[in-house]
């Protein structure tokens, strides 16, 4: 067994998890919890400063309405890709077992892609604020879809609770001492300007990382649609051009991390010029890094045109331990007081009591008057930003694991090959021959990815799986190490 089989196997098998890590998962431990009435096990991705005001906020509302003190115990055992792991491993030792629950209440944060995967498994429970609010989705404060986006689960076992969109967090120092012009498109990322740049995640690592990268390969596929071109060359042309500016952009990476929350953070310190990253992340980072003139070092901005504007949802697990108090906090999240935490000012009435979360609400009903003038963000106005990119899952949802698995094997596992086959298309100014053998992606092909690519990464077959990635890897290589020769000799 070769150790770049051994690779792919690590990525593709997934980790085993044992029966005992619903127990191990918490991150906050006991403190707080010793005088609670009870304590509700909620299983999440989002960070501490977002756990921190939720917490506390439903456990004031709670006491409030019933007297009863509750303890939200969070687990948290990384993005979404490790929750999904926990999730199967602990449902699979539940079944096992003849049980039902798995001990955990609810699954907070995350993106519509793992939420319909997990309710296509009937690991949730119909949520009943569906019914008790249900003024909300008849109106439309909450709608069904946005952006070509589900804002919430037809058979109701989901909900957003929040807006996200993607784009791009920069250093304003930095991108003041090269000289360049602050990026406002996904295609100035990949500019040779950018190169030794660029800061980026590990999508099969992070959900939100992979879901930017969906972004932008529809953005060239819609760019491609606008010629007048035809269905199959809207698919087969985009892809190839969101593929290739995947590869610059990974070119001028300096970087794949594991964390996508890492991103944001070196590019404010200066360890990046420029990065990929979810709304919340840089909106987060420009919060704390501002000045007392209101300036900050770090700025985001969504590429205009680039991305839709998704949801976070919640969901009950199937088999909570807290059935009844699970669909209170759904129902909490949903109320003026819960929503206005995601987007208030620090010390607003109703508002986040320590820090602003600057994520932005999902109820359309406030984003006017009062509520809007208490937001942070009141410029963003979502729902008026969602009707310049509409997402198309036709196009791409079906290949969402795919992309991702092309993206490590194409930039993450070539990246040594990748960066200097880039090196030296810039020092010999891009000669044809080079740049084309360097942007030859004829083996992940949109036709090859939805048949051949695709059906094996579905496949029990993981042996068989790991050998076909390893082999992609050896292509993509290979094509960077030529395009480099040719380059030199062109030069």
């Amino acid at each position: 067994m070769t150790v770049g089989w051994r690779k792919y196997a690590a990525i593709l098998v997934p980790m085993t998890v044992v029966v005992a890590a619903p127990l191990v998962l918490r991150e906050e431990g006991d403190t707080g919890a010793a005088g609670a009435d009870v304590r509700l096990e909620v299983i999440s991705p989002h960070n501490e400063t977002i756990r921190r005001e939720f917490g506390e906020a439903f456990a004031a509302w709670w006491k409030e309405k019933s007297g009863e003190r509750v303890y939200v115990n969070w687990r948290t055992p990384g993005g979404t890709s490790e929750i999904k792991r926990v999730l199967d491993s602990a449902y699979e030792a539940a079944a096992a077992g003849g049980r039902d629950g798995i001990g955990i209440d609810l699954f907070f944060g995350g993106g519509e892609y793992d939420f319909s995967k997990q309710a296509s498994l009937g690991r949730f429970e119909k949520l009943r604020v569906f019914e008790s609010r249900k003024e909300l989705f008849e109106s439309g404060v909450i709608p069904a879809t946005m952006s070509g986006e589900r804002y919430y689960d037809p058979e109701h076992t989901w909900v957003g609770v929040c807006l996200s969109s993607f784009g791009i967090c920069y250093n304003t120092d930095l991108v003041n001492a090269r000289g360049l012009v602050p990026p406002s498109r996904w295609e100035d990322l990949g500019t040779p300007e950018y190169y030794r740049g660029i800061a980026l995640a590990d999508p099969t690592k992070s959900g939100s990382v992979a879901k930017a990268f969906e972004m932008l390969v529809q953005e060239q596929m819609q760019a491609v649609a606008k010629t007048g071109a035809g269905r199959d060359d809207v698919m087969e042309a985009g892809w190839k051009a969101g593929l290739n500016l995947i590869q610059r952009i990974g070119a001028n990476a300096r970087y794949f991390t594991d964390s996508a929350s890492k991103i944001p953070h070196d590019v404010a310190q200066g360890n990046a010029v420029a990065g990929m990253c979810i709304d919340f992340y840089g909106r987060s980072f420009n919060e704390s890094l501002k000045e007392e003139d209101g300036t900050s070092r770090l700025e985001f901005i969504t590429p205009v045109g680039g991305s839709s504007i998704s949801v976070d949802p919640v969901a009950v697990l199937r088999g909570a331990p807290h059935p009844e108090l699970a669909q209170e906090f759904v129902e909490f999240l949903l109320t003026k007081r819960g929503q206005m935490i995601w987007n208030a000012r620090v010390g607003a009435d109703p508002g986040p009591h320590h820090r602003a979360l600057r994520r932005l609400p999902i109820r359309r009903d406030l984003y006017e008057g009062e509520t809007l003038a208490m937001m942070v963000d009141r410029d963003a106005m979502p729902y008026e930003a969602a009707g310049e990119f509409v997402y198309d899952g036709a196009l791409t949802g079906h290949l969402f694991t795919a992309l991702r698995t092309i993206v490590r094997v194409m930039c993450i596992d070539s990246h040594h090959e990748l960066k200097a086959g880039w090196e030296a298309l810039i020092e010999a100014g891009f000669p044809e021959k080079a740049t084309s053998t360097f942007f030859h992606v004829g083996a992940v092909s949109y036709e090859r990815t939805g048949t051949v690519i695709r059906e094996a990464l579905k496949s029990e077959d993981k042996v068989a799986a790991a050998r076909l990635l390893n082999q992609l890897g050896r292509t993509f290589r290979a094509n960077y190490r030529e395009a480099a020769r040719l380059a030199r000799e062109g030069r």
